[in-house]
């Protein structure tokens, strides 16, 4: 969300939640717009969590202190009383959304020194204004659907882009570890990002959440892959000859890379990875220890790769399913 969005929600929701305790005739109207300006977070679940949280923190609060002012008074000390007894329990009771302005609101009783029903109610009044123009303003969020599709090929280059540079490896050694190293480090961040925004976006919207999901789920695929490349990378410098099972798995790499793509179902390249296992088994016998090795690592990535392959596929086929069930 940008700057001025989220300076436009804010600002509303704190002037008409003022603007309507002061029309209630509520006394200090101005603390309602504080605490719409409190309550507005980055996602309507959060507001909405956070708006029961203090609902129920304002109820525990003002049964405390209408205890304790009632038999100590109202001074400093007994606000501290209040204060020690009232934030472990918001604590334990998770509604600690709450302390700061449900504090605030408390202290109006000690400037009025009254806890009347009428004090009690101006203050539940204000806390009820503010988090209902919170919640309003929080409905208005912007799409990031623009934004994901546009992380989602960010992710897709990126992974080509590892996925040529472990061919390159095999093939002739033209890039260097510390350089996929790198790359994967930068693929990294960039699901990482993908995985945030997408949240972001799932908690945003109450209906039709199984859009949402997908770019959720499609992070936690492509995180799963990243770590198949990465334990990959760490295998290759043991590869040590260069062999026919070399430079076809690299050619698997070049081939994927070239057809990495959201809708690709990755039935053509785990055709690739099975014919490659009938290469290893039809192969002549190591002669010496370090063709064994090589071969022996040579296999294990394939292994490691294969599984890659099948996080796309599965990925594919729930959601093509998914798609085919909500288009009946």
């Amino acid at each position: 969300m940008s700057l001025t969005q989220r300076t436009f929600r804010i600002t509303f929701a704190a002037l008409f939640s003022i603007l309507l305790a002061n029309l209630m005739g509520l006394e200090n109207g101005m603390s309602a717009g504080i605490i719409a300006i409190l309550s507005i977070l980055d996602t309507r679940l959060e507001t909405l969590k956070t708006a029961l949280a203090r609902l129920l923190s304002t109820i525990l609060a003002f049964v405390i202190a209408s205890v304790v002012f009632s038999i100590l008074g109202f001074s400093v000390y007994s606000f501290g009383l209040y204060l020690a007894i009232y934030i472990p329990l918001a604590y334990l009771g998770k509604v600690d959304a709450g302390i700061a302005p449900c504090s605030v609101l408390v202290t109006h009783f000690i400037l009025a020194e009254s806890i009347s029903w009428h004090w009690q109610l101006n203050g539940f009044l204000l806390m009820l204004i503010g988090l209902v123009f919170a919640l309003l303003f929080s409905l208005w969020v912007p799409s990031f659907n623009k934004e994901l599709d546009e992380q989602v090929k960010k992710i897709e280059n990126q992974m080509s882009l590892v996925l040529f540079s472990l061919e390159s490896y095999l093939k002739d050694g033209s890039k260097s570890i510390e350089q996929i190293t790198k790359e994967l480090n930068d693929l990294n961040n960039k699901i990482s990002s993908l995985d945030r925004l997408a949240l972001i976006e799932y908690e945003n919207k109450t209906f039709s959440r199984s859009v949402q999901n997908y770019y959720i789920k499609y992070a936690q695929m492509r995180k799963q892959q990243f770590q198949n490349l990465e334990r990959m990378s760490e295998f290759l410098p043991q590869v040590l000859l260069d062999t026919e099972e070399s430079r076809l798995l690299a050619s698997i790499f070049e081939e994927t890379a070239e057809q990495l793509d959201e809708t690709n179902t990755g039935i053509g390249l785990l055709q690739s990875i099975q014919n490659l296992y009938r290469v290893f088994r039809e192969s002549e016998l190591p002669k010496s220890r370090e063709e064994f090795e090589s071969r022996a690592i040579l296999y294990y990535i394939l292994t490691d790769f294969e599984k890659f392959l099948f996080l796309k596929h599965d990925f594919y086929m729930e959601y093509s399913k998914m798609n085919e069930t909500n288009l009946k």
